[in-house]
């Protein structure tokens, strides 16, 4: 039985997959190195304090990720850095480390945990008629979509990331970052988020799909959508093309 590594396990998400594939899966999960207990040993300046920072969580990832069939980054402080206000830079950190921590125990499979908020869906710049593409440049303004909030830089940070990390991976590992739409504890839809919905089955067996791909690009990036249609919104709002074989298969609009 192949195994997966879920950082942020205390999370909405990582328990929803982790529900979800627990038997399929050898399942762990790791809640991620904070920087409080750094700051307890009273490091004296501010590079003191990042560096011994870096290394409690590469060592924490390193060991966690050693002999893993698959990692799977959902560790993100959400409380002062959410689609609606903040930033905290040590979640870049944390994306960083995961990203070397992988590569170096050459863990075959590398899923990140983007946001559709990594580009302005919500704007006036899209085609209803037609799903938002992966690269959604798709605007007017010559230097592409810009995202919805500092939180959606973060996220689009993680993705150039992998673009940058990819030219270094072993030849069976692959990395996939996925836009994830809206995921909530119970797993059903709600009315105000709908067509951002992605069921907590769609989700796990997209990742099913990524671990289980044998000839798959070393860099993906996809929607985490469900197939969310109506007759109000015949279209879906994203496209979820992937080299996996995957196509979501459940409709908010069934379930409300």
């Amino acid at each position: 039985m192949k195994s997966i590594l879920l950082t942020g396990i205390n999370g909405t998400v990582a328990q929803a997959m982790k529900k979800q594939l627990d038997g399929r899966y050898e399942v762990s999960g790791i809640s991620m190195a904070r920087m409080e207990d750094v700051l307890e040993e009273k490091p004296t300046t501010w590079k003191q304090q990042m560096d011994s920072y870096r290394e409690r969580v590469m060592e924490q990832l390193t060991t966690a990720c050693r002999g893993k069939d698959a990692i799977v980054h959902h560790g993100w402080n959400t409380r002062d850095e959410n689609w609606q206000a903040g930033l905290d830079p040590l979640n870049i950190m944390l994306v960083d480390c995961v990203y070397q921590a992988a590569i170096a125990e050459n863990v075959p499979r590398i899923y990140m945990t983007s946001s559709v908020h990594s580009y302005d869906f919500m704007g006036d710049g899209f085609d209803e008629d037609a799903p938002i593409p992966p690269t959604p440049d798709t605007r007017r303004d010559p230097f592409g979509t810009r995202p919805t909030s500092l939180y959606g830089v973060s996220k689009r940070w993680m993705e150039i990331g992998g673009q940058f990390y990819a030219p270094k991976l072993s030849p069976e590992q692959k990395i996939l970052v996925v836009r994830l739409g809206a995921v909530n504890a119970s797993g059903e839809p709600s009315e105000n988020f709908a067509r951002l919905w992605y069921s907590h089955e769609d989700m796990s067996n997209l990742l099913a799909a990524f671990i289980e791909c044998d000839d798959a690009p070393n860099f993906w990036i996809t929607y985490g959508v469900s197939n969310n249609l109506s007759d109000a919104h015949p279209t879906a709002m994203f496209d979820t093309v992937n080299p996996y074989g995957f196509t979501p298969k459940d409709n908010a609009f069934d379930r409300i």
